[in-house]
């Protein structure tokens, strides 16, 4: 009989699992984008299928993921400014790409596509945090997954909200939020978020047997799988040309406005005594440096946002990242 994954997984050392979740989640990334292209571009799979695949994973394992993880992570008072950089980031970042937005000419689609992929950065399983692995060992991954602390709960209690809004005033002008808007299956990750923290704020004890069977990890890569498999449904190649002018302001925003950003906050931190242990200032530069998020992908398609425009600035902040940005990570930070 063949081994289980998670019997698999329990054979190896901690640090073996790392690498498997790492070669992993790459072969989910090269394997979903490579087949959804396939699917839509060969055989005449319809790219409506995206949107259904994307509010799957947000129904069916987004909420679980961030449960499971929010109620695990060590919540310790002295790493307090590491969620709380992550979050100035997001809300500067946020604030600069809208404002960007405005002379680019778009529709208020593709604008608030935009101001997506500059605002939120792909920091977890598959960008940053892996690269802190990678450059730092496992407390590198666990600062990484610390810095997500106030992040996750933002994400799902006001950008959400606000995106239902939109979807709410384009679709007439009179509906209003009745009891059916808010018990919205694709917001179920705010009671999640909301369980989680009680969860771990009073010390319930963590499931042994999410970790004994590898749970997290199933749901990370099934989620992942559909997420990639989407995205890559709504890319074509012809379209990528249509969108050059946007590459540009959004490589600034991702790759040097929010680095220069992230240091200017720790030489303030510095500069009032608030100075940060070295390594926890690393994963900071680090996580300042990735690409557009999974999740804006996800939102757009979901929220019914400009789904192709999401799909290609993904692919070309993330093919800046992988070709450019992590080489020189390693070249200065190994």
């Amino acid at each position: 009989m063949f081994p289980t994954l998670p019997n698999l997984l329990a054979a190896l050392s901690a640090q073996d699992v790392t690498r498997f979740r790492f070669i992993a989640m790459l072969s989910i990334l090269v394997g979903g984008l490579t087949s959804g292209y396939l699917a839509s571009n060969r055989f005449g799979l319809s790219e409506k299928w995206a949107k259904k695949l994307m509010t799957i994973v947000v129904v069916s394992f987004n909420w679980l993921i961030t449960l499971f993880i929010i109620w695990k992570i060590p919540l310790n008072i002295s790493l307090i400014w590491l969620p709380t950089v992550a979050l100035v980031l997001m809300a500067t970042v946020t604030v600069i790409t809208a404002i960007i937005s405005h002379f680019l000419k778009l529709d208020q689609r593709s604008q608030l596509t935009f101001i997506l992929a500059g605002g939120l950065s792909n920091h977890a399983y598959t960008g940053g945090a892996f690269v802190c692995y990678a450059l730092f060992g496992t407390i590198g991954l666990g600062l990484a997954n610390i810095f997500l602390v106030f992040w996750w709960p933002v994400i799902y209690f006001v950008f959400f909200p606000l995106l239902k809004i939109y979807e709410m005033r384009t679709s007439g002008p009179d509906i209003k939020l009745d009891l059916k808007q808010i018990l919205d299956p694709r917001f179920l990750v705010i009671p999640a978020v909301i369980v989680a923290l009680i969860l771990n704020l009073t010390n319930v004890k963590y499931p042994q047997l999410i970790n004994k069977l590898y749970l997290v990890d199933i749901f990370v890569y099934i989620a992942s799988s559909l997420s990639f498999f989407s995205i890559g449904l709504r890319l074509k190649v012809s379209r990528l040309k249509n969108y050059i002018n946007l590459y540009f302001p959004l490589i600034a925003v991702k790759f040097v406005i929010t680095p220069a950003l992230a240091f200017l906050l720790l030489w303030i931190l510095a500069a009032t005594g608030q100075n940060l242990d070295p390594l926890a200032q690393k994963v900071i530069i680090v996580l300042s440096l990735t690409p557009s998020a999974v999740l804006m992908v996800t939102m757009s398609n979901v929220f019914d946002l400009d789904a192709p425009l999401a799909s290609a600035l993904w692919v070309v902040t993330m093919a800046i990242f992988a070709i450019i940005i992590v080489p020189l990570l390693f070249i200065i930070l190994a």
